[in-house]
């Protein structure tokens, strides 16, 4: 796991750092039966599209991959069937 979050704090220097300052990424769990369900989210507040790869503490892997308009809030399904409720969410976007 730190060496997933290491290898993408490198990448947001650069174009993306002042992109970081214009966009929030958070998680939230649902309770759905016995289990949780995680959904990670993007508010895009920049002025142009964003292309977002994310993640949770929970479910690093696969990434959930969004483009997310001006303006615009999308989420991502991380998983269906978790044991989590507080999952913390990861990931970086970049200027599409």
């Amino acid at each position: 796991m730190l060496a997933l979050l290491s290898s993408v704090a490198p990448r947001l220097g650069g174009g993306e750092a002042s992109a970081r300052s214009c966009y929030k990424i958070w998680a939230e769990a649902t309770k759905t039966g016995s289990h949780y369900r995680h959904r990670v989210y993007v508010e895009n507040d920049c002025e142009y599209w964003l292309q977002c790869s994310l993640w949770t503490d929970v479910d690093p892997q696969p990434p959930v991959m969004l483009s997310v308009g001006p303006g615009m809030t999308e989420n991502g399904e991380t998983s269906g069937r978790s044991q989590y409720g507080d999952p913390k969410a990861f990931g970086a976007c970049r200027r599409k």
